[in-house]
């Protein structure tokens, strides 16, 4: 494509005016495309006709034709926006038939993301989703995901950050596990009883220390992956902290019980997506992960 020289080219408010009005034929219906008066569309071509010093639309008894400048005009304007629309509408449109490119937690995909995607298919099934469950911190750009939802602390570099939830981090047990230790929750030997631990988080030590268990004495049984561990949970092969919304599911149906072992411990889910413009599909999409858990002011 040869180099263009803008300078030589008119508004492209004044080309647009005249491309509608040829098109539609009067000044009046183009100012209703454009959204604008018609004496502002007359304003516009009547700046091009003296810019280009040639007469592009004449009187023709009550309406309008187009002279023979106006129609080679028109024809050009015609051809450049509709390749200017093509062009645009294939853009919007190819990262659309891509689908939407999500990554969280197993635990979190499992346990609360997939079970609810209905919802957010019934209110927008235009826009596919796909969920990549990992345990790592993916790089969003490379990998190019629209979001990922990670839990921590927020501060994350080159990033866009936006709070979803903050929920609290419990201590769970599964029925079968509470049955054998006498049926209460609230009298479980903890100090004594097994707990599903993971060896890279030494985190678990410290919140056994805050509800008074020593977890250097406490018998483990160390499986990675939170996922993982709850299953081991609810088949009742211990106790395990967990983020209370990863587990509402199994704690509303009864498949896990909330063990009263308070260690004032906040988690919080960020949506983070790449920096720079947001896709509409994208903006949906956080806005319903919203609606699914406890809301709290930032």
């Amino acid at each position: 494509m040869s180099d263009i020289d803008w300078r030589q080219i008119p508004s492209l408010s004044t080309l647009r005016a005249f491309e509608a009005t040829a098109r539609l034929g009067s000044f009046t219906a183009a100012g209703r495309a454009l959204n604008v008066t018609h004496a502002a569309v007359t304003q516009q071509v009547r700046t091009l006709e003296k810019e280009l010093g040639v007469v592009l639309v004449q009187r023709e008894g009550r309406g309008m034709a187009l002279t023979e400048a106006g129609a080679q005009l028109a024809e050009a304007l015609g051809e450049g926006f509709s390749t200017i629309a093509q062009g645009v509408e294939r853009l919007r449109n190819g990262p659309r038939s891509r689908g939407l490119r999500v990554t969280c937690t197993p635990a979190l995909s499992y346990a609360f993301i997939i079970p609810r995607l209905g919802q957010f298919w019934d209110a927008h099934p235009n826009i596919p989703v796909s969920l990549t469950p990992s345990g790592t911190v993916d790089d969003l750009k490379r990998r190019q995901f629209d979001v990922g939802i990670r839990s921590g602390s927020g501060n994350w570099p080159d990033v866009d950050v936006e709070l979803l939830w903050r929920t609290r981090f419990i201590l769970v047990a599964s029925p079968i596990l509470v049955t054998k230790y006498g049926g209460d929750v609230n009298n479980l030997p903890l100090k004594t009883m097994p707990w599903i631990r993971s060896q890279a988080h030494g985190q678990d030590l410290a919140y056994m220390k805050k509800g008074g268990v020593d977890g250097h004495k406490a018998p483990a049984i160390f499986i990675e992956g939170q996922s993982d561990a709850v299953q081991a949970v609810v088949r009742g092969l211990g106790v395990t902290f967990v983020s209370e919304i990863a587990v509402s599911d199994d704690l509303a149906s009864g498949a896990l019980l909330h063990v009263p072992f308070e260690i004032d411990a906040d988690f919080s889910y960020f949506a983070v997506t790449p920096k720079g413009p947001q896709r509409t599909s994208t903006r949906l999409f956080i806005d319903w992960l919203k609606t699914l858990g406890p809301q709290s002011k930032p």
